[in-house]
């Protein structure tokens, strides 16, 4: 169960933080601070750059989970900070490049692998907050495929937490918390299906146990 949740939380790693489409109707309704043209043009700039590099890492992420080469992990790369911070479901933690690399290494190389492939799709909650002119947060909700080996395929539906800042000129993935509900997602789905399946056949071993064991009874009483 920990593989399949370090899986599902690579894909929540990398995708941008800062879409400024709303995912919700209350949401999409808001204009004030969430609408790019009521913006002083230095805030508005900013946020049609973090709009850029959230294009171009949406971009970079999708070839990886398609190809999952080394190659291609290390472009996704450009796209964060050397010292990142990351966080999956399962409380597994990475920091810096080197750590972050052997994380992807280790779920599309490793001998015993079986992610094939993956996408997502992030959505903002609303525009990402400017804490400095260089530092940027935001949350939201994501929504990713996950295809493996066997020819199985999931979907995870959760939501994010991730910090990017200004690096070298060049905004970059600082932190990223993934935060599923540990009350709806797949793998607790699944869990509670089996703890049923379970019970029904526990329920059924036992009713089969006391019918054999009436029919013994009942065959050793006297005559």
């Amino acid at each position: 169960m920990t593989r399949l949740l370090s899986r599902l939380a690579l894909a929540l790693v990398l995708l941008s933080p800062v879409a400024v489409r709303a995912q919700t109707p209350a949401a999409a309704a808001r204009t004030g601070a969430d609408s790019l043209a009521a913006l002083p043009p230095d805030q508005r700039a900013a946020h049609e750059e973090l709009t850029a590099f959230r294009i171009a890492i949406q971009g970079a992420f999708n070839r990886m989970g398609a190809s999952g080469t080394p190659e291609d992990m290390q472009a996704l790369l450009a796209y964060v900070h050397p010292d990142v911070l990351f966080s999956d479901m399962t409380g597994r933690s990475t920091r810096g490049h080197a750590e972050l690399l052997e994380y992807f290494r280790h779920e599309f190389l490793a001998p015993d692998h079986s992610l094939a492939r993956m996408q997502g799709t992030f959505e903002a909650d609303h525009l990402s907050l400017l804490l400095r002119p260089d530092v940027a947060t935001n949350r939201g909700t994501v929504h990713g495929t996950f295809a493996f080996v066997n020819g199985s395929e999931i979907s995870v539906d959760s939501r994010w937490t991730a910090t990017i800042v200004k690096h070298e000129g060049r905004w970059k993935v600082a932190t990223f918390h993934f935060g599923p509900s540990i009350f709806d997602n797949p793998v607790t789905n699944a869990y509670k299906a089996w703890i049923w399946k379970a019970a029904a056949l526990a329920a059924l071993a036992g009713l089969a146990i006391g019918l054999l064991g009436s029919r013994v009874m009942w065959r050793r009483r006297p005559a």
